[in-house]
């Protein structure tokens, strides 16, 4: 249920030099004649936020700790920090290389790190800037806003798409697994192309369900510039990095030349440095930022909009973005615009995590509270998230609520009847964050929420046998985590579950799939299928190798009819006679097709496994040869298992082969139509 979502974020420097209290360091940012300096802005020396410690030292000491923990534990280059309390920066700190081979220390207020989904708030920003100019009404069909362009969101259903559903990703569009990658920065293309040659269909009516979606706020980016007839790009460099001076962030795909600062180099999970990947989908991920830049982002959304003489929003739209728009349950976490709750329902924190091929982001803050906190890691691990140390600087500030006790869990369940309502939860789910459409639908399977009822009323729920957790029922259909703070709450029509929905997981529901498509039915029609496929191959290699070898032994090769297997195969003679000769026979005709669809059906599960094994950056952008082989091998798939049906049948009209082939053959033939089921169902093989 902890599902791991990887996203990403923006923001840029203010500087001071000579500030004193925060801390920053690279080790600390390094003058041209070596010394270290500090390059903070204390803004004031007036917060709201209660210091936890007594003395930024303190605090230095305590990330300094965390960082190096995971840093000697995982391999992690570098890393950035930020944290700031009300209108104050407390610190800003790198750590390790920015990259790796060249040795180029990281500084916190001149390397800037690819935030990935982070940027999306930076994004939010610049829209409710526009909702609050009067330009951009979060209610309006978007397609309002794109008369002058070749994007238009098709009216699949009756109510059309808005701003409010695409900042709460309830807009309903399909998952597409590649945000937008390319490797050459010459092929990065406008905004507008990506979105049009990109468009994922509509599957769900908007407003109802949460699936996160890269495109909805690459769209919402796209709206931006149409409505400032400007780049993207261009307009959140002059209104939100321009009036906080975060001068070291961009969006810009690739990163000037003259840029200021530097570009952590992102790395592989052996710690070598590897080459930069473009972003198409510059809205929803192309931000780079300097920790000190994150800090002045940081410090507007908790200040009411602003840092020191900078506006960038009036209070009452920081509190509208930061209010909830998409109540899913009153006891689960929500989306708010760009941001979503994080931890505890309690807790009131908003967070949005990032993620590139190789990177990594966290960014939390805690409004009542005048918190912020900001970590980046250039390699990205997902046994190591930023979000670790996030949570272990927010527990240090008292801002985690420990979770609830077995105790006081179960001393709010409703016994009555729960044992009937966990029954009608039992079951096995699927993700909205899965697509629905092409092959890309192989991923659903490997990201099922299975529930058991345990016959006391309770739940228990795992994703592949991990995350494992145990839910007590607190009141009819709403399940408290035990141990933990975790709330699944099912939504039920009619006595019948519909959908779950956890807090840990607001970025996704979980809907339950027929019996026909369980992991179960799926796993054992492929794996029998591929069983036989190929007990069959290596039973014709054994059975052509023993006949081989028998004739070298006797001088005689065995015929069919001492065999026992079939009294009309053409006569042996050369290859090219037997070829021949076969291509006239009909029973060898009849026969052809199952072995090829062995062959064939063998190299597709064969060229996909590989393909797994190659780097996972297909995942992200490319298709790797092995796979672009077998998703090439379905249609000649399925044609071979209709011939060999018909084969099937031919044989036993007509008496072909013994008994034994025309037994085998048929087997052939059910198994061969389990493996079309399994190539439709999930989107391989189109009918």
């Amino acid at each position: 249920m902890r599902s791991t979502v990887a996203l990403a974020l923006v923001v840029s420097s203010l500087l001071v030099a000579g500030a004193v209290g925060p801390v920053v360091a690279a080790g600390a940012p390094i003058d041209a004649d070596g010394t270290e300096t500090s390059a903070l802005d204390c803004a004031s020396d007036e917060s709201d936020a209660e210091p936890v410690f007594d003395d930024p030292d303190d605090l230095e000491a305590f990330v300094d700790d965390a960082i190096a923990d995971r840093r000697a534990e995982h391999e992690i280059p570098g890393a950035t920090v930020s944290v700031v309390e009300g209108d104050e920066t407390v610190l800003a700190k790198g750590y390790g290389e920015a990259d790796a081979e060249a040795g180029t220390p990281v500084r916190a207020n001149e390397t800037a790190f690819m935030v990935g989904s982070v940027a999306k708030l930076v994004t939010w920003t610049a829209v409710m800037q526009a909702v609050e100019d009067g330009e951009l009404d979060l209610d309006e069909d978007v397609n309002a806003y794109l008369e002058d362009s070749e994007v238009e969101v098709p009216d699949t259903y009756d109510e059309p798409v808005t701003l409010r559903h695409l900042g709460t990703h309830t807009a309903g569009f399909d998952i597409a697994l590649s945000p937008g990658l390319v490797e050459d920065g010459d092929d990065v293309t406008a905004l507008e192309t990506a979105l049009v040659e990109d468009q994922p269909d509509r599957v769900r009516p908007p407003g109802e369900t949460t699936s996160y979606s890269n495109y909805g706020t690459m769209l919402a980016g796209h709206v931006v510039e149409e409505t400032y007839d400007t780049s993207f790009e261009a307009y959140v460099q002059s209104d939100v990095f321009g009036p906080l001076e975060m001068d070291h962030s961009t969006f810009a795909q690739p990163v000037p030349d003259d840029h200021p600062g530097e570009l952590a180099a992102p790395h592989a999970a052996d710690g070598e440095s590897e080459d930069r990947w473009y972003i198409n989908w510059r809205p929803a991920g192309s931000m780079s930022a300097t920790a000190t830049d994150m800090a002045s982002f940081m410090r507007a959304h908790l200040d009411d909009g602003a840092v020191d003489d900078a506006r960038i929003l009036e209070p009452e739209t920081v509190a509208t973005m930061h209010d909830t728009h998409h109540e899913r349950h009153p006891e689960l976490t929500d989306w708010r615009y760009g941001f979503y709750e994080y931890g505890a329902t309690d807790a009131d924190l908003l967070a949005h995590s990032g993620g590139t091929m190789h990177e990594a982001s966290k960014l939390v803050l805690a409004p009542e509270d005048d918190v912020g906190i900001f970590v980046s890691y250039n390699l990205r691990d997902d046994a190591a998230p930023p979000g670790d140390v996030v949570d272990e600087i927010l527990e240090a500030y008292e801002l985690q609520p420990e979770p609830e006790s077995d105790a006081d869990v179960l001393e709010g369940a409703t016994p009555d009847e729960a044992g009937e309502r966990a029954d009608a939860v039992a079951g096995e789910y699927r993700t909205t964050m899965a697509p629905t459409d092409g092959p890309e639908q192989v991923v659903d399977l490997a990201m099922r929420f299975s529930v058991e009822a345990t016959g006391d009323g309770r739940l228990e729920s795992d994703t592949l046998g991990f995350n494992e957790q145990e839910w007590v029922e607190t009141e009819p259909y709403v399940y408290h985590e035990v141990g933990g703070h975790d709330v699944l709450v099912a939504d039920v029509v009619d006595g019948e579950v519909e959908s779950l929905h956890a807090s840990s997981a607001p970025m996704l529901a979980y809907e339950p799939v027929a019996a026909h498509e369980r992991t179960l039915v799926v796993g054992s029609s492929v794996g029998v299928a591929v069983l036989g496929f190929a007990l069959s191959v290596l039973g014709w290699i054994g059975f052509a190798t023993w006949r081989r070898v028998q004739a070298w032994r006797t001088g005689h090769e065995p015929s069919e009819e001492e065999l026992g297997t079939t009294s009309d195969d053409p006569a042996r003679g050369s290859l090219r006679e037997r070829l021949s000769d076969r291509l006239r026979h009909p029973p060898w005709l009849a026969r052809a097709p199952g072995t090829a669809l062995c062959v064939v059906s063998l190299a597709f599960v064969g060229s996909f496994l590989w393909g797994l094994g190659v780097d996972g950056e297909f995942a992200f952008a490319t298709v790797p040869t092995p796979f672009r082989f077998a998703l090439a091998l379905p249609p000649l798939v399925g044609a071979l298992a209709l011939a060999t049906a018909i084969g099937s049948v031919l044989a036993w009209q007509r008496g072909y082969w013994s008994r034994r082939a025309r037994i085998h053959q048929t087997v052939l033939t059910g198994l061969g139509l389990a493996f079309v089921w399994f190539l439709v169902q999930f989107g391989f093989l189109g009918v």
